[in-house]
């Protein structure tokens, strides 16, 4: 029907950020993905942005609003021209050849960007792959670079002992505590307040660091216990607390289909060596699934570090007899909620015995704890 659709698509992709600074000015890059509010949705310039569109760093152009829509709107580039200028297909590619110049391009012009567009795309393949393996590696070299202090009798290790336990984890009491995931440093740069410049050739060059917290670094796993993330919680340098930053933790590498073992359950052996079946309890943050690792012995426990974390877990290895999610309640958070019938959806398909379980008191298990120690 758009007989130069698939033309258009690979030109608006190579320009991306162009588009996204043209229709989303008010958005800013971040990670590789422009976060912005949904200008089409009265009030939302007033939350945290939930409209994020893909840069760098995967298919460029793929975006989503999980906030807004009955399923959460996502697409690709032509979709979101379309969403974001209140028209079909045929009107976002109308915006698109005024907005790339093609009514005044010649044949040859054309023919040449096609062809930059194609070469782009297998340059984008070549260098997702050499990324992919470039964030695997300074994910492990992140969680193993942890200063000397940060040993049993370091203070970094004494606060970060008192900070799960005021979190109602002591790590004493947990069962099968996989020990291989966690190590505590005493001063982790909190890199989501450095400050950066972009070069003339559009590399980002860090010109000042963000503030260094004593932290958790903990080793997020793929199915086969590969260390692929690693998840980094900042904590407060007097209070067993968070740090005083928001987001106060951060997750770097490749997080998706990976997890933070907890407890070990009954075998006592990691997921990715081991075969002996037994439930698996699955959350979205350590400190939400701690308490249930000291309640439930019998069980595995894994944090997935987000809900889109969860629908990705490896649920499906031969250790998992049933699936467990431990779900916050998120009240009035329908974005959450969204995601979290994604994830169960995708953890169902793994053909293993489903269950949720969800406190009845706050919004996690954390709170139900709190709650019991206050009666």
């Amino acid at each position: 029907m758009h007989g130069d659709l698939k033309e258009i698509r690979a030109a608006l992709n190579l320009r991306v950020l162009d588009v996204c600074e043209r229709l989303l000015p008010h958005g800013r890059l971040i990670a590789g993905q422009w976060e912005s509010c949904n200008p089409r949705v009265a009030g939302d310039d007033r939350k945290l942005p939930a409209l994020k569109v893909r840069v760098h760093g995967g298919e460029p152009g793929a975006w989503q609003d999980w906030r807004n829509g009955r399923d959460g709107y996502a697409g690709d580039i032509i979709g979101l021209v379309g969403y974001l200028n209140g028209t079909d297909t045929k009107g976002a590619l109308a915006w698109a050849r005024d907005f790339l110049g093609l009514r005044s391009m010649s044949r040859e012009e054309r023919r040449a960007m096609r062809f930059a567009a194609e070469a782009q795309a297998k340059k984008r393949e070549q260098k997702a792959a050499q990324d992919r393996l470039k964030k695997r590696r300074r994910a492990r070299e992140l969680f193993s670079s942890i200063p000397l202090q940060a040993g049993p009798a370091g203070a970094a290790y004494r606060h970060a002992v008192a900070y799960f336990a005021a979190r109602h984890m002591p790590l004493h009491q947990v069962p099968a505590l996989n020990e291989e995931n966690f190590c505590f440093s005493a001063a982790t740069e909190w890199w989501r307040g450095a400050t950066y410049r972009t070069e003339p050739d559009g590399r980002r060059m860090k010109t000042v660091p963000g503030p260094s917290f004593p932290a958790v670094h903990s080793a997020m796993r793929q199915w086969n216990g590969e260390i692929s993330a690693c998840h980094v919680t900042f904590l407060d340098p007097v209070e067993a607390a968070k740090a005083p930053v928001q987001p106060a933790k951060l997750m770097f590498g490749e997080a998706q289909g990976a997890v933070i073992e907890v407890a070990m359950g009954p075998a006592w052996a990691p997921f990715w060596d081991c075969e002996e079946p037994h439930p698996l309890i699955i959350g979205e943050g350590i400190e939400s699934v701690g308490p249930l690792a000291i309640a439930v012995p019998e069980a595995r426990v894994w944090a997935a570090g987000s809900l889109s974390g969860m629908r990705h877990a490896p649920v499906h290895l031969p250790c998992i007899s049933e699936v467990f999610v431990a779900r916050d309640n998120n009240t009035g958070n329908a974005q959450a909620q969204k995601q979290l019938d994604a994830a169960l959806e995708a953890l169902e398909a793994a053909g293993k015995p489903l269950n949720v379980m969800a406190s009845h008191v706050g919004d996690d298990f954390n709170d139900l704890a709190d709650d019991d120690e206050g009666e």
